[in-house]
């Protein structure tokens, strides 16, 4: 019995520290969003060549966000998200919260993603198609490498 309990007591810190460890948890993710995704459509309107906004979201809560809307060229956020159900939230990685919650759904193809505003009195209505990010705009600067992008308005 001496034995039993020896046994017991020198395998307990080891099954305390395995319950322990500081394993990063997964975000909450809808997996039927993950990949590339280009707007095609906001508040019913086709972006012009002067207005784009590319989005990567990873089935690990992570997003890259690639827009040139305040600025002529492309510039690059990055952040983390969560979508559980129906609803898309997240923080860009300096810590400010994306502009909304939105409401969202992906289409019965898995290649239309559409996202809504919460909270507005005529809610922004996004509509992104699945498609390969061209290498010019994954090659934008990162957005506070630039001072129009760290301080401007961003798309999300």
């Amino acid at each position: 019995m001496k034995k039993y309990i020896y046994t017991l007591l020198a395998t307990l810190p080891f099954i305390f520290l395995a319950g322990c460890s500081k394993e990063n948890s997964p975000l909450p993710v809808d997996k039927g969003l993950a990949g590339e995704w280009v707007l095609t459509s906001w508040n019913g309107t086709a972006p012009g060549k002067d207005f784009g906004v590319y989005m990567e979201l990873a089935d690990n809560g992570n997003f890259t966000l690639y827009e040139k809307v305040v600025t002529p060229a492309y510039v690059r956020y990055s952040g983390t998200y969560t979508a559980d159900g129906s609803t898309f939230s997240g923080t860009y990685s300096d810590g400010r919260p994306l502009n909304a919650v939105y409401a969202y759904e992906i289409d019965d193809s898995g290649n239309t993603l559409t996202m809504t505003a919460g909270g507005t009195v005529e809610p922004d209505v996004c509509i992104y198609t699945r498609t390969s990010i061209p290498e010019d705009v994954l090659s934008a600067p990162d957005a506070a490498a630039t001072k129009a992008g760290s301080e401007g308005r961003r798309f999300l």
